[in-house]
């Protein structure tokens, strides 16, 4: 699950990039107070300023995060019967290898000969009916 999806992406760009500007205009708005006291005056600009752009950013980080839990929840529901289906495969692989290395696939003995990979007694059989086959059609038409 390497692969990251369009909410993982959307988080990380939207959500990222709303809580940094955030922290970084309450960081600078602190070193500007901390550097200049005269800034303190004007403190309830700068509140103002981050209740604006934090109200927003909040109702879109919230519903940011809301969509990838619910999609984290999906795959995670998911996971069990992919799992499940891979546990069941890889029991198939081992018994059909097991199968395969118990009873291998007979290659033809050198009195056998072989036409178009069949045994030219399948063959021969194969040729009697077809001309069984188009006798009796031939009875049918008479």
């Amino acid at each position: 699950m390497s692969d990251k999806t369009n909410n993982d992406r959307l988080m990380q760009k939207t959500g990222l990039m709303i809580v940094y500007a955030w922290v970084m205009l309450a960081v600078g708005f602190f070193v500007l107070t901390a550097w200049d006291p005269t800034y303190l005056a004007s403190s309830e600009d700068y509140v103002s300023i981050l209740a604006i752009i934090g109200g927003p950013a909040l109702l879109i980080v919230t519903k940011v995060i809301e969509t990838w839990s619910q999609e984290k929840q999906m795959e995670l529901q998911d996971y069990e019967p992919q799992a499940a289906h891979e546990r069941a495969m890889t029991e198939y692989n081992i018994r059909h290898s097991a199968d395969m290395e118990r009873y291998p696939h007979r290659e033809p003995g050198p009195t056998e000969r072989m036409v178009h990979g069949k045994r030219i007694e399948d063959a021969e059989r194969l040729s009697r009916l077809e001309d069984e086959i188009n006798e009796l059609r031939q009875s049918l038409k008479e």
